[in-house]
């Protein structure tokens, strides 16, 4: 969401639609969305996942775990501290303002790194030379995306491709909630065919003209949009996902598919909520700022 935020400021949006994102918009939105939005999808997905999963798990008599004991739990606090320190180094440099988001990520990597050598004992050459490689490979995967939607989103700015589309949507309907409405449709069939990173570096940067015409606050749009993707991830037949779950749990992915589909509704539910209900999404940052 971040790079396609940055990706817009070398993209000309349409002036005679009014919808041009202003500097400072453009400024506060990354800072807002890392502030807010994050604890915002955290609090409102625990608590509705939870009650589900809490759910299922007295109708299937799921048995309990065992109690731990405080001095156990204080051991293992003890042991895990080094890597917990990361989140602290990471979170608290960024809005300490002593490094940037990328240096910070930067910093935790190598203090990862560090860690896992001198503390832990887990991480020898050989396997250190597999990790270099496989980031090594996966940057280049995300700089090839990156560059290719640079191109693609010059050239529909150029071609004037949301000037069409604006015109398209607006003959269709001039309510923004019918807007939204199709927008989550539209995303929520994407994210089962597409990467995210391809929909968020190719076809938000899309739409982001009408939403500034329909007036639609850009914090609330993100989450909106975010959660559309976090959906994806969960969704067959791509979801990544959904992948990680069957590989982690050694379990068929067509036995993970049965399982996920009414989280999915769950998830679903709360999208369609927050869409139309914004202040379930804007309440902090409108009582904060």
């Amino acid at each position: 969401m971040l790079l396609f935020l940055r990706q817009e400021q070398n993209c000309q949006i349409v002036p005679e639609l009014g919808t041009s994102v202003s500097i400072t918009e453009k400024k506060l939105l990354p800072v807002m969305y890392r502030k807010y939005c994050l604890k915002l999808k955290r609090y409102r997905e625990i608590s509705l996942l939870g009650i589900f999963v809490a759910v299922i798990s007295f109708k299937r008599k799921y048995p309990r775990g065992e109690q731990m004991v405080f001095k156990m739990f204080l051991r293992v606090t003890l042991e895990a501290f080094p890597a917990l320190f990361t989140v602290i180094l990471l979170l608290g440099g960024i809005y300490l303002g002593v490094v940037t988001p990328t240096e910070a990520g930067a910093l935790s990597s190598a203090y990862a790194i560090l860690i896992s050598i001198l503390i832990y004992h887990n991480l020898g050459p050989k396997k250190m030379w597999k990790i270099i490689k496989k980031s090594a490979a996966n940057t280049a995967t995300l700089a090839l995306l990156a560059g290719s939607s640079m191109l693609f989103s010059y050239i529909i700015s150029l071609e004037q491709v949301p000037r069409v589309i604006a015109a398209f949507v607006m003959g269709l309907t001039e309510n923004k909630y019918i807007f939204l409405f199709i927008v989550n449709i539209v995303f929520l069939l994407l994210g089962c065919v597409l990467d995210v990173s391809t929909i968020q570096l190719v076809f938000v940067p899309m739409v982001l003209p009408l939403v500034n015409a329909f007036g639609i606050d850009l914090v609330h749009f993100g989450v909106v949009i975010c959660l559309n993707m976090m959906i994806g991830h969960s969704t067959p037949p791509f979801g990544m996902l959904l992948f990680i779950v069957s590989g982690l749990g050694k379990a068929k992915i067509s036995g993970v598919i049965r399982e996920i589909i009414p989280m999915i509704a769950v998830m679903i539910a709360l999208l369609f909520a927050i869409t139309y209900i914004p202040n379930i999404v804007m309440w902090i940052p409108n009582n904060l700022m």
